[in-house]
């Protein structure tokens, strides 16, 4: 799906505080059938910064346009957008049906229009056979599609999605995100898609924005932010070491260890590593730690490191455990295959 050159949803520099938390200057923009993902943690402001966009709160600064219009001051039923909540907010007392007609009611389409459009999204959503019952009635995954179909039904600009896939268990949810992909492609939205999970960030998102508390860190394609994290909050989210050391002409002192660098810098810096860039063995290294724990996950294993207080984790094939006889209170050699240098985040 050819989705890039046609700008959509644009906010520039939009701030709320809201309680004791902050969004702080969000910028990005969503083209015309892009599919957003923005990650993040609990806690970190990605509910309120779709709330933001929907309409339900409005922002102190910034603003937010809308196929070119500015939509910032706009209530929430003229910005032509559809927020799905985390908790789907079926109407329990209507059937499936009534609840994707629900919209289209409302705007005054013609019977035979709502039939046509209801039993269409039923069929590409696999949810025909359900149209009768109440929501009650549903499972989780189930109750998901009829949420989905009521928010397209009424054809939005943009779908903004809140945690769509937290309700469900694990297996159902790596179903319906292959399943929401093909949705994608037979449906054609624009959608905007907020989770903490990488699995949906991974398979559906076309660009990802990864949220560290009120900032949007960092904006990309997939390949890009998963590989090259820009800031140390990035890099932590996705499960690199992140270690501060102190940079002086080509070395980066680590207190452990110092490891030689082109890049130019002095002073203090945040390195980052992958645990998978951590080779252990008894041979020799660069610097020496203590194995702290090892936990195996079928053929691999994670192993916490303790270098001069420092923790370092490490990801290795299970063979190399054995290989290298290494267990735990062992002290092992330890080397870095590779390293960034990022900006701290703030």
């Amino acid at each position: 799906m050819d989705w890039k050159g046609e700008e959509m949803l644009r906010l520039v520099n939009v701030c709320k505080d809201w309680k004791n938390f902050e969004l702080k200057n969000v910028s990005f923009e969503v083209d015309k059938y892009e599919y957003f993902v923005i990650l993040g943690h609990s806690g970190a402001g990605k509910t309120l910064l779709l709330k933001v966009i929907a309409g339900i709160y409005r922002p102190d600064r910034g603003r937010i346009y809308l196929d070119g219009r500015e939509i910032t001051h706009e209530p929430p039923e003229k910005r032509d957008l559809a927020y799905v909540p985390q908790n789907y907010a079926l109407f329990p007392h209507l059937s499936v049906y009534d609840n994707i007609a629900y919209g289209l009611k409302i705007r005054g389409l013609e019977k035979s229009e709502i039939r046509r459009t209801v039993l269409e999204l039923a069929e590409i959503l696999g949810i025909e056979h359900v149209l009768h019952r109440k929501p009650r009635t549903l499972s989780g995954g189930e109750q998901q599609r009829v949420a989905l179909a009521r928010a397209l039904a009424v054809k939005p600009k943009v779908l903004l999605l809140d945690e769509p896939l937290s309700n469900v268990d694990v297996q159902t949810r790596s179903r319906l995100i292959r399943e929401m992909k093909r949705w994608r492609r037979e449906l054609e939205f624009t959608a905007i898609h907020v989770t903490h999970n990488l699995e949906e960030a991974a398979v559906l998102g076309d660009r990802i924005g990864v949220m560290i508390d009120g900032r949007l860190e960092q904006v990309g394609s997939v390949r890009d932010v998963f590989s090259r994290p820009k800031t140390a909050g990035v890099a932590r989210f996705f499960g690199y070491n992140v270690i501060r050391g102190n940079a002086k002409e080509g070395l980066i002192d680590l207190g452990f260890a110092k490891l030689k660098t082109d890049a130019r810098c002095d002073g203090s810096v945040e390195v980052v590593f992958k645990p998978e860039d951590v080779v252990i063995s008894r041979k020799g290294g660069e610097f020496r730690a203590r194995v702290e724990a090892i936990e195996i996950f079928r053929l691999m294993a994670r192993i916490s490191l303790n270098a001069e207080g420092s923790t370092i984790n490490a990801l290795v094939p299970v063979y190399r455990i054995f290989e290298e006889d290494v267990e735990e209170g062992d002290t092992v050699y330890v080397s870095i295959r590779d390293f960034r240098i990022v900006d701290s985040g703030r």
